[in-house]
Parts: C-alpha cells; structure tokens; sequence
C-alpha cells in the first residue's frame, strides 16, 4: 500500500511539473469498504487521483491477522482489493457526477504468525507476518458504479464512490490550485 502511494504521488508531482497549463489535478485518501456485498467486506484504505477529469482510484484491504502479535498460528485470513476508473462530469461548479469501471477481485489465504517480516527504512518500522493466498480461492469481477465529487472550495473536492463490489469515500486535494496560489 505504501509502495502504491509513492507512485501515485510521484505521478502527480510529474504532472504537476510539466504541465502547468492543467486546470485541475487532484491526489486523494479514500477509505470505506471493499469487498462489499459479499462474505470479504472489510474496512479498507486506498488513493485517488485525478487529472483534468479523468479519475483512478484503488481501495484495498489487510489480511485480518497481518499485525496479530500472538505468534505459532495460522489463520484463515481474507483480502479484497478493486480498482476503478472514469471521468468526471461537471453538473454545477461545485458538483461533478463519475461514471466509474474497474476491477475488483477477493481472496482466501493463510497469515502465518509463526514468521515476522521487520520492514524498515530511515523514518518507520513495519512488523507483520505473511500472507499467502490459497490456490485456486482468488475470484475476479468486473466492478462499475458511480460517484459524486462535491468541490466545496478550489483545494479540495469530497469524493463519494459507490460500486458493485465497494462503499467508500475520500478527500482529495488540487495540487495545481496549491501552485498557482504560490505564484
């Protein structure tokens, strides 16, 4: 998830560097739920990213047990991830309404307690156990819904996504609004 965030911002910062004639460039937080309407729904933490119109987001969720601190267990853990993309289109100056398409996609697996994975860098430390998903237990779907953007102010829009396999929500700000006002 971390590794998806530094992406997703280092494409925005890119855009944001070479295109200063762009209207409006949003990087978001989203969280609710995915795997929803099925056995996997589960809170789930994601990002946006939205240039001229044109909108991506990604909503995942944990093995239940990933940061468990017992040890020796194995669980039967799940995961839910989906992916959506669409455009956004004007109704009002503050309101926009997104026809959304995507992927969404469930797994089975087993967390085992039993290892530790100490990640670390110069500012954190991640401690979790391993997942690994059990053959044959991943499904793929076609995801599609809708959403509303609600721009309350130029920096930031309020975001609010339904879908056949996710509810959620997020805040996104306009980095570009952000540089034209530091000129």
């Amino acid at each position: 998830m971390k590794r998806l965030l530094i992406v997703l911002a280092l494409i925005g910062l890119a855009l944001s560097a070479g295109a200063q004639s762009l209207a409006r460039a949003e990087f978001g937080i989203n969280l609710g739920q995915a795997g929803s309407f099925s056995e996997y729904a589960r809170f789930g933490m994601g990002a946006s990213l939205m240039v001229e119109g044109f909108y991506l987001d990604v909503l995942t969720t944990e093995a239940q047990h990933r940061y468990a601190r017992s040890s020796d267990t194995k669980w039967h853990d799940n995961k839910a991830i989906c992916t959506n993309f669409g455009y956004q289109i004007p109704v009002l100056s503050w309101l926009r309404i997104m026809p959304l398409v995507g992927y969404a996609q469930t797994n089975d697996g087993i967390t085992d307690a039993s290892k530790t994975i100490y990640d670390w860098d110069e500012d954190s430390l991640d401690v979790y156990h391993p997942y690994k998903v059990t053959p044959g237990s991943r499904k793929h779907y076609f995801n599609y819904g809708g959403g509303l953007s609600i721009q309350p102010c130029r920096w930031f829009s309020i975001n609010l996504i339904g879908t056949r396999h996710a509810l959620y929500g997020g805040i996104a700000f306009d980095f570009m609004a952000f540089a034209r006002d530091g000129q």
